[in-house]
């Protein structure tokens, strides 16, 4: 019996080594094509974030979308989410042509103490068209999540909803609502044209305003909140009067003007008002005084520099001159990709300055003309002669031998 022990300890120990050795998700957001990629105007952006924490962290997450103009939308904000969860989010690209930046913020709260972070993905939008259809549903119920290939579209409170601007082909719609069973359709989308698909609810628990309390015991109807008590009413956890799904600052009082939060913070950069010293509304990668940083110090903001850690300018979007084939001619202006030379003119192409066909990055003598097999170099007048006199040679030594080859014919006849 002690020794049965013994191995399930040792089991024991080793599942515990294994969890251990898994790798720990690390905190990022994302769109289907990767950051960095392109779409057209009006086409479907999948988004995906997932922020790493720990069972029983906190999190209060917030998307924006920072447009090529510097308008700001805020895709959805205050929202609860699971740590080391990943989440979709399903946005169309506007016609607002140049990059798109889209910034998560999270509010993470562990043992009381909370934290303010920020990251970023972006993205590129050019003029063209691609082909799109519609999507209308029909439903017997209202309140409820939409979602086109497990990714979240948007939030009807009436029970008829138009879907517009959806890529041609097939795709799977799905209808969440709490209380009631999830109704997944395929649906197949054609250029120029409209859908309808009628939705019948499977509901077991009625929850009209889907925060996640029945309506037997919720007490207050906040369609748009689910951060709620036990009795479904807004949670306020500060006590500031700012309910948390509206306030920034959870865990610290503050006011409705300033969003829940001891000060201001007008240009939404992260840094309080009172000792932000800057204005930029579209930039929020900043010091400690709210001003953009210029990590490389090339004069151009991190929030517009494609190359933040590599000095550039403003015609390579931050980055620097690039040299591909390190022949000291930049990029813009060779015309020739040549690695392995560096002796080229003024367009980057390998120079071949006596003109007989070999490059002088190969050409043992580039100033004098010369055939491949001396390496370019020019034959001298012994190298001619011995191969005349040995040419002389082959001949007479062939002569020789028919002679005697005759000869020996002869004798045998």
């Amino acid at each position: 019996m002690i020794g049965k022990r013994k191995y399930l300890l040792i089991l024991v120990l080793l599942l515990f080594t294994s969890l251990a050795a898994l790798p720990t998700p690390e905190t990022f957001i994302t769109v289907d094509r990767g950051c960095g990629s392109t779409y057209y105007a009006g086409e479907s952006v999948l988004v995906t974030y997932l922020i790493a924490g720990q069972p029983g962290d906190e999190l209060i997450v917030t998307i924006k979308e920072i447009l090529p103009d510097s308008t700001l939308n805020v895709l959805f904000s205050n929202r609860l989410s699971d740590p080391s969860h990943m989440y979709t989010v399903r946005i169309f690209a506007q016609p607002v042509y140049g990059k798109v930046t889209l910034l998560l913020e999270y509010v993470l709260t562990r043992e009381g103490e909370s934290s303010w972070h920020a990251t970023e993905c972006s993205f590129y939008v050019q003029e063209g068209t691609f082909e799109t259809g519609n999507v209308k549903i029909e439903s017997d119920q209202t309140d409820f999540d939409i979602f086109l290939n497990d990714a979240f579209v948007a939030h009807s409170k009436t029970k008829s909803v138009l879907i517009e601007g959806i890529t041609s082909g097939g795709h799977i719609l799905t209808l969440k609502k709490v209380g009631c069973n999830d109704f997944t359709t395929p649906v197949t989308i054609t250029s120029g044209h409209t859908v309808t698909v009628t939705a019948t609810f499977d509901c077991v628990i009625p929850d009209k305003d889907g925060d996640g309390v029945p309506d037997g015991v919720d007490q207050c109807n906040n369609p748009l909140c689910n951060l709620v008590d036990d009795q479904g009413c807004p949670l306020d956890s500060d006590g500031d009067g700012v309910n948390d799904c509206e306030d920034r600052c959870p865990g610290e009082l503050g006011d409705r003007e300033s969003r829940g939060c001891p000060y201001g913070d007008a240009d939404e950069d992260g840094v309080s008002d009172d000792i932000d010293q800057c204005d930029n509304p579209g930039c929020s990668i900043v010091d400690e005084t709210g001003c953009p940083k210029d990590s490389d110090g090339d004069g151009i903001i991190d929030c517009e520099d494609d190359c933040p850690q590599e000095a550039g300018d403003r015609k390579h979007f931050g980055c620097p001159e690039r040299d591909s084939d390190g022949d000291g001619i930049i990029d813009d202006e060779d015309r020739c990709f040549n690695p392995d030379c560096t002796i080229v003119d003024d367009q980057g192409c390998p120079l071949d300055s006596d003109g007989d066909g070999i490059l002088d990055c190969e050409d043992r003598c580039p100033q004098e003309a010369g055939p491949s097999h001396t390496q370019g170099c020019p034959e001298s007048e012994s190298e001619s002669q011995e191969e005349e006199d040995a040419g002389i040679k082959g001949i007479l030594t062939i002569m020789v031998a028919i002679f005697i080859m005759w000869r020996l014919t002869r004798f045998t006849a």
